[in-house]
């Protein structure tokens, strides 16, 4: 059993909380929360796990909208005729 003061001290991001927390699951690792907002959420149980699964789905969502609009602005970059990146130190001479 992994004990922490609050859920938010685990992990950098949801995403990042989630995968932390699916690998302690796969190690058969428990994790329990003293206080904050994620003290009621116990992932050994079948409802903190529901719980979990939800947060899941939220951070997957998160990443996939990061992801679109990282490739929408980086569209609209190459539409102006931005290419990015860094400028060539030498030239073919």
């Amino acid at each position: 059993m992994l004990v922490i003061w609050k859920l938010d001290r685990m992990g950098r991001s949801l995403h990042h909380l989630v995968k932390t927390v699916s690998g302690l699951s796969e190690r058969g690792v428990g994790l329990k929360v003293l206080t904050g907002q994620g003290a009621q959420i116990d992932p050994t149980t079948a409802h903190g796990w529901l719980s979990f699964g939800i947060f899941a789905s939220l951070a997957e969502f998160e990443s996939e909208l990061i992801r679109e609009r990282t490739m929408a602005g980086l569209a609209a970059a190459r539409a102006r005729g931005r290419k990015g990146g860094r400028k060539f130190a030498l030239t073919k001479a």
